[in-house]
């Protein structure tokens, strides 16, 4: 039986205009699109963007953890990378967490906006600012 908790990410389908700026001055252009796979269980996200003037490409799948009352994430990019992270959803404000990378962010009507920060080994450092507008 589906879990009602996984309509918190319809306002995500679709398309969307990827922009964004590292702490270093690295420039982040190209896609996000957000398409739900038969029967509405889990959510596919593709990302294919240039960061650092390097193309990347990630295939993320986004299911609920019922016990948990999470949603957890598991993304597979193009240099061979595998990496798990949770997201919690409250209202407009989105959450994510991995081991080296989280995310704060805020979701409007057409937009997503918000900071990535790494994990140093001692402390969490701000990495880029992100926006996401509806195509």
């Amino acid at each position: 039986m589906r879990n009602n908790r996984l309509d918190l990410l319809n306002p995500y389908i679709g398309k969307w205009k990827t922009e964004g700026l590292t702490k270093s001055g690295e420039v982040i252009t190209g896609t996000d699109t957000y398409e739900w796979i038969e029967g509405s269980f889990f959510l596919t996200h593709k990302v294919d963007v240039t960061f650092n003037k390097k193309k990347m490409q990630s295939l993320e799948i986004t299911h609920y953890d019922d016990m948990e009352d999470v949603f957890r994430s598991q993304s597979f990019d193009n240099e061979g990378n595998i990496s798990i992270s949770t997201l919690k959803i409250y209202d407009d404000i989105i959450l994510i967490f991995a081991d080296t990378e989280r995310f704060k962010g805020n979701f409007k009507t057409d937009t997503i906006e918000g900071l990535w920060e790494q994990f140093d080994g001692k402390n969490w450092v701000e990495w880029m600012d992100i926006k996401l507008t509806r195509i």
